[in-house]
């Protein structure tokens, strides 16, 4: 029977070297360089308004941070991952006495941390021009969309085990969830609607879709800075789902782990 503490300890070493891995790669210091670059260019933007120049401002950072957020931390776990199995490392490590759900449980601990600290990044511009508990919130949602981007990440990583299949994957689920919520609309509406059997399950297929999909049009809205803050309450709503889905997508790819030799 594996020593609890034991195998905490190792977690915490696979974590912490993760956690090290970024920084001497000078990640922060590239993360905080686009940050700049697109505050700058949100300057840009707002010099061009006539009117309503703060919200355009933020609408925009809210926008283009997001994604960047989302596409740094993809290619992040993606690179990492690759790299250290394309140098044995992977394999090193689970040649010796430690189980793959130390390893995964400890890669999956470092970059949820290392993802919180680069949405802290990217957030700074709005933290600095939006009010502080809607910004708050919209930072608390970036950490946990991001936290759902890390799980998809290491699942098809694991699974591919090539980088542009597996980011086109990852950025793939990532519009898609993000879209799904216009596409289940467009699906329902009137307009399209008749009574072929074509149609009624096109739209059983979307709405099955919808629901093994996470739904991240609810994430980091654009609106919680411009118009009507999150409620605290909705946000406990959205960390459940982030939580459980992210769950689903390590229980996944530690099955896909287990499944593989090494």
């Amino acid at each position: 029977m594996t020593n609890p503490s034991l195998q905490f300890g190792r977690i915490r070493v696979i974590a912490a070297f993760t956690w090290l891995e970024a920084i001497r790669t000078r990640l922060p210091w590239v993360v905080i360089a686009m940050a700049l670059v697109l505050f700058v260019a949100s300057l840009f933007v707002r010099s061009l308004a006539l009117t309503e120049s703060t919200r355009i401002q933020l609408g925009f950072l809210s926008a283009t941070l997001r994604f960047a957020t989302v596409f740094v931390v993809c290619l992040h776990v993606l690179g990492s991952m690759l790299r250290e199995a394309q140098d044995r490392g992977t394999e090193l490590l689970l040649s010796i006495d430690i189980t793959r759900f130390e390893y995964l449980a400890g890669k999956v601990i470092g970059y949820t941390v290392v993802a919180a600290g680069l949405s802290l990044l990217f957030a700074l511009p709005v933290l600095l021009i939006a009010p502080m508990p809607a910004s708050l919130a919209w930072l608390v949602s970036l950490a946990l969309e991001a936290w759902i981007i890390v799980a998809a990440a290491l699942f098809c990583v694991i699974t591919f085990n090539q980088l542009m299949l597996a980011a086109s994957f990852v950025l793939a689920f990532y519009l898609l969830s993000r879209a799904m919520a216009s596409v289940v609309l467009v699906s329902s509406a009137s307009i399209l609607a008749d009574d072929t059997v074509a149609h009624a399950v096109l739209a059983w297929g979307v709405k099955a879709l919808a629901l093994l999909l996470p739904g991240l049009h609810d994430f980091t809205r654009t609106e919680w800075l411009l118009e009507a803050p999150v409620q605290w309450p909705t946000l406990g709503l959205l960390t459940l789902e982030a939580f459980v889905y992210s769950l689903l997508l390590f229980a996944a790819a530690l099955f896909d782990l287990y499944r593989k030799n090494h």
